[in-house]
């Protein structure tokens, strides 16, 4: 029994180690790339409309910030061929930003069709393009949230890929430094590891199909997103599918990166924190029937590996504690608490949290990898160093990244 534990255990920490492998070779292929760096001024404009999906823009006042920088930014680089385009389900939204010369589209109360939520709404935007028009070859949609932040490189990157030709579709790196020191530090560190993590955006944008895609900072050809649409039924991940689609309808040579990078904030607090991560999770589970064997295998591999990762981390503080609370207790024996039964606390503790282990199973365990010899120990240290390191370096790059352009 003891030999299944520590096996099942085993498997736990080391589950992060091929996931680092990969991790490290996406950063060390895509880096250079990453940010869209050699740019210069072309004038031989396309047709850009910047849709911002929002619920209400009278209610969340950060849509105004991202008018704003779409304004500022193509004023900066001469770039006049452009509309904004906000899609709300606020009525009130026409009076709020009536003066701002943007495109106001209110998603009506009584619009029915295959899709949720934000689903919904860039379902209605689409059939109100194709009324007016604009849902051809000349008229490209770059999306953003309501906290999206556009810069001058942002928009010269688009340029650049619309002329380059090479794809319909194409995303960029989003970083998070808006309202970095207001945001909980926990929610704000916690963030960090986005940036690094669309490292490996790149790769499944440039050897599709995505198994995720981001709803923001996306560049799509009018006229594909009007062929594929986004009637994908109740799913809380519409984007996730909408990149699958893509490559499905068009093909491998559909989808690229476009490197413009796209500024937004991090969830402020726990709840947003919270309710963000619920989203992928859930709308990753309700869209995988519609994946085929291979990109369901890789969607379930990643979910998997995003789990234990949690888990190894749980077993690794369970052990941690379990062998430090005899020294602590001998250290502060002088302040009277020696009448403590460690053990029995700690079983009461284990009993709770893994009722279906017991803790001598786990003792026996720790002490089979720590008494068997420094060999035995030293290799799984090694081992795990890597991940270790790797996890430590995402966050710093992402901290970086974010902390880089905190305003």
């Amino acid at each position: 029994m003891d030999n299944i534990i520590l096996i099942i255990l085993l498997t736990f920490w080391f589950s992060t180690i091929p996931v680092s492998a990969l991790t490290l070779i996406r950063f060390l292929r895509n880096r250079k790339v990453f940010v869209e760096k050699d740019l210069k001024r072309v004038y031989n404009d396309p047709k850009i409309i910047f849709q911002i999906t929002t619920r209400s823009a009278t209610q969340t006042k950060v849509v105004q910030r991202g008018i704003n920088s779409i304004k500022q930014s193509a004023n900066i680089i001469d770039f006049a061929n452009y509309l904004i385009s906000i899609v709300t389900d606020d009525e009130n939204d026409i009076y709020t930003i009536k003066d701002q010369k943007c495109e106001v589209v209110v998603v009506t109360k009584d619009f029915a069709t295959y899709a949720v939520k934000k689903g919904r709404a860039l379902q209605y935007a689409v059939e109100h393009r194709r009324k007016k028009n604009q849902n051809t070859s000349k008229f490209w949609i770059f999306h953003m949230d309501d906290e999206s932040f556009v810069t001058e490189q942002t928009i010269l990157s688009l340029l650049k890929y619309i002329r380059n030709g090479k794809g319909i579709a194409a995303e960029g790196p989003i970083f998070y430094p808006l309202k970095f020191e207001k945001a909980n530090p926990i929610t704000a560190i916690a963030e960090s590891i986005r940036p690094f993590s669309c490292y490996d955006c790149v790769s499944q944008m440039t050897n599709p199909p995505p198994i995720h895609m981001h709803g923001s900072n996306l560049l799509v050809r009018s006229d594909v997103e009007d062929k594929v649409e986004w009637k994908f039924g109740p799913t809380l991940a519409e984007d996730q599918l909408f990149g699958y689609k893509i490559y499905e309808k068009y093909g491998s040579h559909s989808l690229g990166w476009h490197g413009g990078v796209l500024l937004e904030q991090p969830p402020l607090g726990f709840k947003d924190h919270f309710m963000q991560r619920r989203r992928w999770i859930i709308g990753t589970l309700q869209n995988i029937s519609n994946f085929p064997f291979w990109q369901k295998f890789k969607i379930l591999f990643k979910l998997s590996s995003y789990f234990m990762g949690f888990v190894s981390g749980v077993f690794s503080i369970i052990l941690y504690f379990q062998s430090i609370t005899p020294k602590l207790l001998t250290i502060f024996s002088s302040i009277d608490i020696t009448h403590i039964d460690s053990y029995n606390l700690l079983q009461n503790i284990f009993s709770t949290i893994l009722p279906s282990i017991s803790l001598d199973s786990i003792s026996n365990v720790s002490n089979q990898v720590v008494v068997t010899g420094p060999t035995n120990l030293g290799i799984i240290s090694i081992f795990l160093i890597f991940p270790y390191a790797m996890w430590i370096i995402s966050y710093q790059i992402g901290l970086f990244f974010n902390i880089r352009l905190t305003t």
